[in-house]
């Protein structure tokens, strides 16, 4: 009894810490990865308002009842919370504009400028946290020059550590045009590693064509490792290939001009034409005896003559020519490497165990016929692709695999202490309530049983012992149609099932079973029926 009572007083004071504490209001998360000055004041505003709130150990998360958590994120958006550790232009809000001077305006311009540009970059995708500072032009007392703005940017970009170059494009077009008088050379941007991601400087100096150099061939290099594992993974399936493109550009500036004729292209350009006839009259001037003669050539005509003609036709003609001009200024590619590294497949083994077996020659070649198509192979440019079989690690990059169950978790333990443990205890608590319970009505049944055999305790002794007896109870008695049986020592019929029952419950408990029998020998007899 001193054992059944601390045991029940233990699973009482269980019961009642479990319930109260699950009587308790669920926490739900509110806002995660705020800053420790922010978490104090929303801390201070539901407070304020008599709402719970608990804070991560490390103080970056705030928890609040689940049914409060609408409510309060209303109520701490009405305070301008949270900012995201920036202040924007509800900083003028609350200025005093008659008593503040110059500079102090232009310092909360400045500030407000700066918070808003952060609240802007933190909505991009992969981005944490970010801070801006900003150099706004200004102009020197007696100066005629103004100072050009400046920007510099903080990323914090997580545990990838890689930011895409058009997202630090976006950003560098984002801060230029919110800031007058900036110029995107003029931002200057790096992470929380020290890595610089956009260098300021004037694009067409040696270290801006550099820069821009890179930037070509790394999303060029991108591009083609792309093309290629979108080309495989609908055959191969996801995670089970992996592509490299190594890119070299070239950056020489060509200028070259291509002048050919074609002699079979003649075109007719002018054609000039002229003609030209002489006539000649003079006397022959040869002389002969009669021709000296006096009266010699009195009746003859000496005179003689000459005609001549003459015609000129010059042609000019065009011959076809064509000149073509060539201007290369912009980098170009001049080689691509390729390295492309595919899982194989898993037979079945004798032993029933499956084993990796790399792609056979057949495979690979087609593989490499898809890799070369996607990237736009060129042999005469030197382009080289390489295709391997390699087994992958189950567990890369969680690829293919299926993460792990921790059946340890804090989750499922909270779990088991919230609805297991108290299950398990309500049952162990009606287990024991109950056993005793059943336990006096066997036994209180063995007694009422036994009570018609009372009178014949001490004068049928040697029932009893039939009853309670090896060789079962009704093996020397004679069973009735009906189901009774008769007793010695014993007035009446008595039903045989009931009789069995009692000599059951006997041999299972007969240490207690003897404890009825005292009792009925150490009470007093009380008077039968007209007896």
């Amino acid at each position: 009894m001193a054992a059944l009572g601390i045991a029940a007083a233990v699973l009482l004071s269980t019961l009642g810490f479990l319930v109260f504490r699950s009587s308790g209001q669920s926490m739900a998360l509110l806002y995660s990865d705020i800053d420790l000055s922010e978490a104090a004041e929303m801390v201070d505003e539901l407070g304020k308002a008599h709402i719970a709130s608990t804070t991560s150990p490390d103080g970056t998360s705030l928890y609040v009842p689940h049914d409060k958590v609408a409510t309060a994120r209303l109520l701490l958006a009405k305070e301008g919370l949270p900012t995201g550790g920036a202040i924007g232009y509800e900083l003028f809000d609350k200025s005093g504009t008659l008593t503040s001077t110059q500079f102090e305006q232009t310092i909360n311009e400045t500030r407000a400028m700066e918070g808003e540009l952060e609240r802007s970059i933190r909505l991009l995708h992969g981005v944490r946290n970010v801070r801006v500072h900003l150099v706004l032009p200004h102009r020197d007392l007696f100066s005629t020059q103004t100072s050009p703005s400046q920007a510099s940017v903080v990323l914090d970009i997580g545990r990838t550590g890689r930011f895409s170059p058009d997202g630090i494009q976006a950003i560098q077009n984002l801060v230029a045009a919110a800031v007058p008088g900036l110029r995107p050379q003029g931002i200057s941007i790096v992470d929380t590693r020290g890595d610089v991601l956009a260098r300021p400087g004037d694009p067409d100096s040696a270290a801006g064509q550099e820069s821009t150099l890179d930037k070509l061939r790394y999303a060029e290099e991108q591009r083609l490792a792309q093309a290629v594992e979108d080309m495989l993974t609908p055959t191969l399936g996801a995670g089970h290939v992996r592509a490299r493109a190594a890119v070299t550009m070239d950056t020489d500036e060509i200028r070259e001009t291509d002048e050919s004729y074609d002699p079979n292209q003649q075109v007719l350009r002018s054609q000039q034409t002229s003609s030209d006839k002489t006539v000649n009259t003079e006397a022959n001037p040869n002389t002969t005896v009669a021709n000296n003669l006096p009266n010699a050539n009195a009746n003859q005509d000496n005179r003689t003559g000459s005609t001549g003609d003459r015609e000129d036709e010059t042609n000019n003609y065009e011959i076809g020519k064509r000149v073509r001009v060539i201007s290369q200024t912009r980098p170009r590619l001049a080689r691509i490497s390729l390295a492309v590294m595919v899982d194989g497949s898993f037979i079945k083994a004798k032993d029933g165990k499956e084993v990796w077996q790399p792609f056979d020659n057949a495979k690979i070649d087609q593989i490499t016929t898809l890799a070369k198509t996607a990237i736009g192979y060129d042999k005469s440019r030197g382009d080289e692709v390489n295709v391997v079989s390699m087994p992958f690690m189950p567990d890369a990059e969680g690829a293919f695999s299926t993460p792990a169950t921790n059946l340890w978790s804090r989750e499922t333990l909270i779990y088991i202490a919230e609805w297991v443990i108290p299950l398990l205890l309500a049952l162990g608590a009606i287990y024991i309530a109950i056993r005793p319970m059943l336990r006096r009505g066997g036994l209180g049944g063995l007694a009422l049983a036994g009570g018609h055999m009372r009178e014949g305790v001490a004068g049928g002794a040697e029932g009893a012992a039939r009853i309670s007896g090896g060789g079962g109870p009704l093996d020397s008695a004679e069973i009735s149609e009906d189901g009774t049986i008769s007793v010695e020592g014993v007035d009446g019929k008595m039903r045989a099932e009931a009789i069995t029952k009692v000599a059951d419950r006997i041999e299972e408990s007969p240490e207690e079973s003897i404890l009825i029998i005292r009792n009925w020998l150490a009470a007093p007899e009380t008077p039968t029926k007209g007896g």
